[in-house]
């Protein structure tokens, strides 16, 4: 892969990824509000999902570059992180958005009975709450287990914290503003990572080692 390629798969997921958060649908917790953005609300969380598997890239590009990409907990939590947490948004975003579309042609009493069975689904149903604990875990010891590898190499402090900042953030939930922090601090990681790496690229450019006589 080109350096540019790189920047790019490193750079602009967690970007684009922060700023779509901020507009995540928030109706009111009834049938009629939640009929009224059912189709944004399953096409906002499939977008999300192609873009969770595009930051996951940004993930392992960053974390090669700092040493950690081989490390157990990179891969366990990455890995957990694309199952569950994709899981979780198929479920509570795309299947809720779509049974609630759905029910916009019924009858009053079956639309508050498909209410009744998905209303939950986004927040405290158990098996579908499990799901969305483990996935976030995962991201959770992704981005802290790289964190701190990256600080027992001597990284900067900059790029350690707030790449430790992005797996705690998300443990607030994905919508703004405790996804926009997360993903924004990946961002602003990398970002510094970018800089930094330039800076030394440009450093030994200037100053080669000269070579043995």
């Amino acid at each position: 892969m080109s350096v540019t390629a790189r920047r790019v798969l490193l750079l602009a997921p967690p970007l684009a990824f922060a700023a779509f958060e901020g507009l995540h649908p928030r109706p009111d917790v009834n049938a009629q509000a939640v009929m009224e953005v059912a189709t944004w609300f399953a096409t906002f969380h499939a977008i999300q999902l192609v873009l969770m598997g595009l930051v996951a890239v940004s993930v392992v590009i960053l974390a090669d570059e700092l040493g950690a990409a081989r490390s157990w907990s990179t891969r366990l939590g990455i890995g957990v992180f694309l199952i569950f947490f994709g899981a979780y948004d198929a479920i509570a975003g795309i299947a809720t958005g779509l049974a609630m579309r759905t029910a916009r042609d019924l009858p009053a009493a079956q639309q508050q009975g498909v209410w009744e069975t998905v209303k939950d689904w986004p927040g405290w149903d158990p098996p579908v709450f499990a799901i969305n604990i483990v996935g976030t875990l995962g991201w959770v010891v992704a981005l802290v287990g790289i964190a701190l590898i990256a600080r027992r190499a001597g990284v900067s402090r900059s790029e350690w914290v707030f790449v430790a900042l992005a797996g705690v953030f998300l443990m607030g939930g994905h919508p703004a503003p405790f996804g926009t922090l997360a993903f924004g601090c990946l961002f602003i990681a990398a970002l510094v990572h970018v800089r930094t790496s330039g800076r030394a690229d440009q450093a030994v450019a200037a100053h080669p080692r000269s070579s043995p006589a």
